[in-house]
């Protein structure tokens, strides 16, 4: 347990100005005396230089994607070890993460992870007691995360303050203080955000002015009784050394030396021009035994004397790309020590500096490539595999890591690339290089810097005869690095290395989860496997193999259950498939369409047991299509309706994967049919209403109006409601519509298994849980499902 007064401080939305209150309140709290410590949530690299400017201790980032969330809070710990006080600066809107994930990642999911109190700062400039709303909605949207206070942000005058400091006293969160409209504290923007604090001359006296303006505007006495009111940091701080290892007896600051007598030195890029690095990649290569220094390529002539390592973080060689092709004896340097096997790390920023030209300028040389600028930012977290044992690790090898630029590359990628993201190349990587966009934090990754010391000591041992790099679109040369063919795979995938293959007898062969595996009767299942361990082996084997070709992804709508509803294009589609996804909904009948050696993919969501989340389907949708393969992604239903088939189009396109839907007969339509429902009927309902029960009335993640659907009279057809159907029920009733309304429960549409039950609307969940009803099921709500009776007792007479 570390005691540690901290708070986070968060917006509704990006915009509202928590880098500006941050940073002059870590300035502010640093003029009283303390010891101040600065965080960042997220994976950016510019705001934390400005907390470093104000407190004069690094800036820090918390980012549970990056380094995983059991590190969070050490980190954290680590960071703000000797501080009186952390402040933790958020991200984007207070609840928004990685996209799809229900907020990981986010400002509040570091702060729950952390324990620490949150300050909302609220733009206020274009509102005034709708502000109170806005807040309203952050406190109680997710009662886990603590709101303490709030700062009003760009107040018009003290009488628009009044006005909103007013209206929050419903609320109950205290206002902490008030900012003015004052264009003079703002930090100038260009292409990827603000400008970083260490390229602006004027950084300090216009922080100087900052703090002013947050002591005469904010409550400081109070906000750090808010931080001392933080609980205990439940967790040890993150300790280096427990990380990695440095050859035996060698530790800094213990007056032990090397055995050897010395540690091995690594030159780390700095200045105006490389601004990007996370402060505990340092850490880590001194702890692995090396050590480092500061080299600025826009100044200084040459390389450090005995380096052994070279380390080339984000920046922006791209405002400074004059300065850089000046350098001309470091470039050359830098050209021929890479060339001889320098071990060299270079993100975003260093691969662009490795490269033959940037924007027209002469760089390195040391990648058969050219950088320019282009008007499309390329933005995200990645996770990435390593394709061939190198630097970065043996291949397949998984990282998390983030992309954040606006250039490109041509070739984007060499013959032997750094990484495979989603599935495509990215950089160059060999024993003793990984060049790529991909930022990583290496404290989520310890590995990198280890193998990065030992490289650096190897090195420094023997003079290595290293083969140039072989450019794009030619095979490497007999002495190149090893390419993925004829490489160990690793234990973590080997049961995964032959996926796609059919066994010896032509049967389609299944992956995945075991439920449509053994419906198939297929002759070989692979057991529950981790979804995105087998993308990432289908797309390293795709590299082995030189695959060039990419494929193509087809949405199929397979029906509700019977085989019979399939589409005729539907099944052309699947009897050319080379790989099928399935989920739990589908005709089982309908694999046998396949034809021979075509394999089987589980991904089904199966309540209780193994699920597939949409990420890792899209990931498999594309590497297998990225693998030359002709890929159905073959979905119970309609393929949009109330599915993912959309998000899927996305992701494929996004990839540059060609992919085309072929519908389905949707199942809000076809199992009523099935049992004698039409959804409207003359003189009984003109229209019919499909809505998704999944979240029930009065959940916050609720978009569904019941109080409408009760008043305007069409059907009602509710899809992924069994669970919930109560409520729904209870819900339509309370805003007026008829107890007596008929009401149908399908259960099992389309399937030898399927029946119907028949109540009211006041009676169907009852009806629907006395007679066990379970998913998948589909309830009908209206005139209309009256004759669900008639249709069963006519099946019954026949």
């Amino acid at each position: 347990m570390v005691r540690l007064p901290r708070l986070v401080i968060a917006a509704p939305a990006s915009g509202h100005g928590k880098t500006t209150v941050a940073t002059g309140v870590l300035a502010a709290l640093r003029r009283r005396g303390l010891t101040v410590s600065g965080h960042k949530v997220g994976p950016d690299y510019i705001d934390p230089g400005y907390h470093a400017l104000a407190t004069g201790r690094p800036g820090r980032n918390l980012d549970p994607f990056l380094v995983g969330t059991h590190r969070v809070a050490p980190l954290l710990a680590h960071g703000a070890a000797g501080a009186d006080v952390a402040i933790v600066e958020g991200v984007m809107g207070l609840y928004d993460g990685q996209l799809g994930t229900d907020g990981f990642a986010s400002t509040a999911h570091v702060a729950a992870l952390t324990a620490s109190p949150v300050l909302l700062v609220v733009d206020v400039s274009h509102a005034s007691r709708s502000i109170a709303a806005v807040v309203h909605g952050m406190r109680t949207f997710d009662p886990g995360v603590r709101l303490v206070g709030v700062v009003l942000n760009k107040a018009g005058s003290p009488r628009h303050a009044r006005e909103v400091t007013d209206a929050l006293d419903a609320t109950g969160l205290p206002v902490l203080g008030v900012l003015g409209r004052d264009d003079g504290i703002v930090a100038p923007s260009r292409h990827l955000g603000l400008v970083p604090a260490a390229e602006r001359a004027g950084a300090a006296a216009e922080l100087d002015v900052l703090a002013d303006q947050i002591e005469a505007g904010l409550d400081l006495d109070a906000l750090l009784e808010l931080a001392r009111a933080a609980p205990e940091l439940d967790a040890a701080p993150w300790d280096p050394f427990a990380e990695v290892r440095a050859p035996h007896g060698d530790r800094p600051g213990t007056g032990a030396a090397a055995p050897d007598g010395s540690r091995p030195l690594v030159a780390l890029a700095g200045g105006r021009a490389f601004t990007f690095r996370y402060a505990e990649t340092e850490e880590l290569l001194r702890a692995a035994g090396c050590d480092t220094v500061v080299l600025d390529p826009r100044t200084d002539r040459e390389l450090p004397a005995g380096v052994r390592g070279l380390y080339l973080g984000g920046g922006f060689p791209e405002v400074y790309a004059g300065d850089l092709a000046g350098n001309h004896r470091l470039r050359a340097e830098v050209r021929d020590a890479v060339g001889a096997g320098l071990p060299t790390v270079a993100e975003c920023a260093g691969l662009l500096y490795l490269c033959r030209s940037l924007d027209g300028r002469p760089m390195v040389g040391a990648l058969p490539a050219d950088a320019a600028m282009t008007p499309r930012l390329s933005l995200g977290y990645r996770t990435a595999v390593v394709p061939a044992d190198g630097l970065a690790g043996p291949a397949g090898t998984r990282l998390h890591g983030h992309e954040f630029h606006r250039t490109a590359l041509t070739p984007s990628a060499g013959a032997s690339p750094a990484f495979l993201l989603d599935g495509r190349a990215d950089g160059v990587g060999s024993a003793t290089l990984t060049a790529s966009y991909l930022h990583l934090h290496w404290a989520g990754q310890p590995q990198l810097a280890q193998r990065f010391a030992a490289a650096a000591r190897a090195f420094g041992r023997t003079a290595v005869d290293r083969p140039p790099l072989p450019s794009s679109g030619t095979a490497p040369s007999a002495n190149a690095p090893a390419q993925v063919t004829g490489t160990p795979v690793p234990d973590a995938i080997a049961p995964l290395a032959g996926a796609g293959a059919p066994v010896a007898d032509g049967t389609p062969r299944v992956s995945g989860v075991a439920g449509v595996a053994e419906a198939a009767g297929a002759a070989e299942v692979v057991e529950a496997v981790d979804a995105a361990a087998l993308a990432d082996s289908v797309a390293v084997a795709a590299f082995a193999a030189g695959a060039g070709t990419v494929g193509e992804v087809v949405l199929v709508g397979a029906g509700p259950g019977d085989p019979g509803l399939v589409t005729v294009a539907g099944k052309a589609a699947l009897a050319a498939a080379d790989v099928v996804l399935a989920d739990r909904l589908v005709p089982v009948e309908a694999l046998s369409w396949l034809r021979p050696g075509a394999e089987i993919v589980d991904v089904a969501k199966h309540p209780g047991g193994p699920a597939t989340t949409q990420e890792q389907i899209n990931r498999l949708l594309v590497a297998h299509a990225r693998a030359g393969r002709r890929v159905v992604r073959l979905k119970g239903g309609d393929s949009f309706v109330f599915g993912r088939g959309g998000e899927e189009v996305l992701a494929c396109a996004e990839a540059g994967v060609p992919v085309r839907v072929v519908p389905g007969v949707t199942s809000s339509i076809a199992v009523p049919a099935l049992v004698g429902i039409p959804v409207t009927h003359r003189g009984r309902t003109q229209g019919f209403t499909v809505v998704s029960g999944h979240v029930p009335p009065g959940h916050p993640d609720s978009t569904v109006d019941f109080a409408a659907l009760a008043a305007v009279g069409t059907t009602i057809v509710v899809l992924m409601g069994v669970r919930t159907l109560g409520a729904i029920t209870a819900a339509l009733v309370a805003a007026g519509l008829d107890p007596a309304t008929p009401a149908a429960v399908v259960a099992d549409g389309g399937l030898p298994a399927q029946r119907v039950e028949t109540g009211t609307v006041a009676t169907i969940a009852t009806v629907a849980a006395e007679a066990g009803i379970g998913p998948p099921a589909v309830t009908v709500i209206g005139a209309v499902a009256g004759f669900a009776a008639t249709a069963t007792d006519a099946t019954a007479r026949d």
